[in-house]
């Protein structure tokens, strides 16, 4: 069984999004890129991004595991299939933040072990700029599903 990657929402900008490997097998480690840039005029003083997988391995336990995140973060906390942090801040016009999730493959997915299973990764991005205890605005970018710079096929 073979499940299509849906089309991706909008992005929020300066936001992108990697995964090191186009396939992987059980044993396989995944290093996920996860960067955001400031295009506002102004510092972005609270950034959180959340990441996780789309259905139905976001349903799974034991197929894989997120071992971790790195980088330009305060914290990183992984529960169940989701990981999620807060960028450093302030992040100031034109810079940019980098965090790493490293995903460890376990096992192949339990639903069909002779077609290949393409795995999307969802993130989901929310920062505030502005003045802080003043005029502020917010960028909620959502859960953008399909993004295809986040597919890896896990071949059995």
């Amino acid at each position: 069984m073979f499940f299509a990657s849906q089309p991706a929402s909008a992005a929020v900008s300066g936001t992108n999004f990697s995964v090191d490997r186009s396939t992987a097998k059980a044993g396989d480690q995944l290093t996920l890129t996860l960067a955001l840039t400031n295009n506002e005029a102004s510092d972005i003083y609270f950034a959180y991004e959340s990441i996780q997988p789309t259905w139905p391995a976001n349903q799974l336990s034991g197929v894989f595991t997120v071992t971790g995140c790195s980088g330009d973060t305060v914290d990183c906390s992984t529960a169940g299939n989701t990981t999620s942090f807060h960028f450093n801040a302030p992040i100031a016009p034109g810079a940019t933040r980098t965090v790493t999730v490293t995903v460890k493959i376990t096992d192949t997915p339990p639903w069909d072990t002779t077609t290949p299973y393409t795995l999307n990764w969802a993130p989901y991005v929310y920062y505030e700029f502005g003045q802080v205890g003043g005029t502020s605005t917010a960028q909620d970018q959502g859960w953008a599903f399909g993004t295809t710079s986040l597919q890896t096929t896990i071949l059995g």
